[in-house]
């Protein structure tokens, strides 16, 4: 099928989803939360703008090698993550949800959602403190006047996905931490379709919003993750939002986890926005996929600004993974890394587009981009493709990517030493993310992620 056919086919698509999912949709959903007429008005005109904004196309530089067609759009059935807060744990968690508690089971809170309930807590001493961490229908029932403006926002980064999320958004979490308190501990966020849910059709769409207030510190561990149904194909659909907005000297760690089963589709933008002297690491985890659709917009917007974006992908079988990030300096003085690898294994495949803006006024900008990318398989594939546009003339903008094959003789050696085939290519990927590694500085997060990649690595996934 030749891109004009693709475009006029996603097209009709829409004619016709415009009956399914439609504005009834968007109705019964603000409905059955109570939902003040507010929000309702915001979903309806996202899903409006929805509509009228076109399908991304194969041709589009940012959705390249991205086949958005493995999912109908038009019998989209978004289930139900959205029901009243249970008091006890949930009793059926994915593994490596479980290992999630497990390892972190002293947190400072955490909110998980699996279909027909959802469950929260918080450290007593921050909410003392003022401090919010809940879904994000929680929030909306009790938080409302703190929430409201940054669900009002538009984002030039919204697109087609992105409206779609505004417009049908059942999930999620919502963090507010007030001006000069530090959060200790780790925060989770997990929201997770079992098996049974993930059927021909279905679609989850969580909504993540970070606001800290000046001077202001936490860390967060964010996962969405789905279980393999028994169709034989990509059918359901994880579309996720996350948007960060730090104020003056705030400092934010955020771990982002990708973890799907190999008949799902996943897109997520994540949107983040970094004040005066506020610093933002963040940590993007691709741990398999039908294919994942990551978009990643940071916007340093006054000077001392720090950003920090890396990223680690194990991907094997036929998964694909596309991961576009885009690092807009739009003051002075202001400092930015990008640093994304990723492992390949089988005929897996990635693209990575990796964008640096450097505006106008922006001088004395000092940015690196890296993508490193290696080869455990002959039929694996990557591409790189990063990119600089630079309009101030006092900058130290720099990048660079690698595609290469695993260095057989280092595998053969490590194997003449009795390590088995995985066991060697366990140690080498761990090597090879090492570096990403030892910048996290949230603590246990590096081995817990280590772990999930070695059982990756043996097939225990």
């Amino acid at each position: 099928m030749t891109d004009q056919e693709k475009e006029s086919k996603s097209k009709m698509s829409d004619s016709s989803t415009a009956n399914t999912i439609a504005r009834e949709r968007v109705d019964n959903l603000a409905t059955r939360n109570s939902e003040p007429v507010w929000l309702k008005e915001l979903r309806l005109g996202a899903w409006e703008q929805y509509l009228q904004t076109p399908m991304p196309a194969p041709r589009d530089e940012e959705w390249r090698k991205v086949d958005v067609e493995v999912v109908d759009l038009s019998s989209l059935k978004a289930i139900d993550l959205s029901a009243a807060v249970q008091e006890k744990k949930p009793s059926k968690l994915p593994q490596y949800f479980q290992s999630a508690l497990k390892a972190f089971e002293n947190a400072a809170g955490t909110v998980v959602e699996t279909t027909g309930y959802s469950w929260g807590e918080l450290r007593d001493d921050l909410a003392k403190q003022g401090v919010i961490f809940c879904s994000l229908k929680t929030a909306l029932e009790k938080h409302h006047n703190l929430v409201r403006p940054y669900l009002e926002r538009k984002l030039a980064s919204d697109g087609k996905f992105g409206l779609m999320n505004k417009a049908l958004f059942n999930s999620g979490s919502f963090l507010y931490v007030p001006a000069n308190v530090e959060v200790n501990g780790l925060l989770l966020s997990l929201v997770h379709l079992n098996e049974q849910d993930t059927k021909p059709g279905i679609a989850v769409f969580p909504r993540t919003i970070i606001v800290l207030e000046p001077n202001s510190k936490a860390s967060i561990l964010s996962a969405v993750s789905t279980e393999d149904g028994d169709e034989q194909k990509i059918t359901s659909l994880s579309n996720a939002s996350v948007e960060v907005f730090l104020g003056q000297a705030a400092n934010l760690s955020y771990v982002e986890l990708h973890k799907f089963g190999q008949r799902t589709f996943a897109i997520a933008r994540n949107h983040n926005e970094v004040a005066r002297d506020a610093s933002f690491y963040s940590l993007s985890v691709g741990l398999g996929g039908g294919q994942i659709k990551s978009d990643i917009d940071t916007f340093l917007t006054a000077p001392g600004a720090v950003s920090d974006v890396e990223g680690v992908v194990l991907g094997n079988g036929s998964e694909h993974f596309s991961f576009n990030t885009v690092l807009e300096h739009n003051a002075p003085d202001t400092k930015s890394n990008i640093n994304f690898r990723v492992a390949l294994k089988d005929s897996a495949s990635s693209t990575y587009l990796g964008t640096i803006r450097v505006a106008k006024v922006a001088q004395r900008t000092d940015s690196m981009q890296t993508n490193k990318n290696l080869l455990l398989g002959s039929d694996a594939k990557a591409d790189s493709i990063p990119k600089l546009e630079i309009l101030a003339d006092d900058v130290r903008c720099s990048h660079g990517a690698t595609v290469g094959p695993v260095d057989k003789e280092q595998l053969f050696y490590l194997q003449s030493r009795g390590l088995t085939r995985e066991q060697a290519e366990e140690l080498v990927v761990t090597g090879f993310f090492k570096k990403i590694f030892d910048t996290c500085t949230v603590n246990g997060v590096t081995e817990y992620i280590a772990d999930l990649l070695a059982d990756k690595i043996h097939g225990q996934d």
